[in-house]
């Protein structure tokens, strides 16, 4: 039984210093548990869409960071609009045919690290708001809220091997892909008429748990 309490101990140890020297903020981030880039060869690429969802805000501010590794430009923060896509790369300092140079465009971000071999680490994505539950217009919940969290954006993204043309998809963990939808029932009566009617709306998610 000893045993047993001490190797979960070790497995659930780096999960609770990962969000306490990273700051993943739980109900605002999503996390990507790995990322790779090699010198030359392969490389991270993560895609960030807003698909201009009926409840989500026309602008949504985050910082997408690298965790592990050693970079020259380890984070950003940018603000996506409605619509728009950003494409992420995630690639060695000295990388000849993935840099600021050969992939250009008007919302590519580059985290560019600094060693010259091969390097893995994770990826944190952190919405910018400071309470991901209230609409960007000020108000909590209810049909007509806009928010500004990560639950309103698309997120993928892929680790690309690119001497084999292959690679293999990458898993966002938290307020995105895998947050978890509720059904809530808001009431447009007075409060305690019974006047009105209920309506039923896909609420808010959560997220790391």
């Amino acid at each position: 039984m000893r045993k047993t309490l001490i190797f979960i101990t070790m497995l659930l140890a780096p999960l609770v210093v990962f969000q306490d020297a990273f700051g993943a903020t739980k109900t605002r981030s999503a996390i990507s548990p790995y990322v790779q880039t090699d010198a030359n060869s392969t490389y991270t690429f993560v895609g960030v869409t807003h698909p201009s969802l009926n409840t989500a805000a026309t602008q949504i501010g985050l910082t997408v960071a690298t965790v592990g590794l050693d970079g020259a430009t380890p984070s950003t923060t940018f603000t996506i609009k409605a619509g728009e896509t950003y494409r992420i790369f995630i690639a060695s300092t000295n990388h000849s045919t993935v840099n600021s140079s050969t992939v250009t465009g008007d919302r590519v971000i580059f985290l560019s690290t600094t060693t010259g071999g091969t390097a893995s680490g994770q990826l944190l994505f952190t919405a910018n708001t400071s309470d991901p539950y209230v609409s960007a217009l000020g108000s909590s919940g209810g049909a007509g809220t806009k928010l500004d969290n990560l639950n309103q954006l698309s997120l993928w993204g892929a680790i690309v091997v690119p001497a084999t043309s292959t690679g293999f998809a990458m898993e966002f963990i938290g307020d995105a892909h895998d947050s978890m939808a509720n059904l809530e029932t808001i009431d447009s009566g007075p409060v305690g008429t019974g006047e009105g009617h209920s309506a039923i709306f896909l609420g808010r998610g959560r997220g790391i748990n």
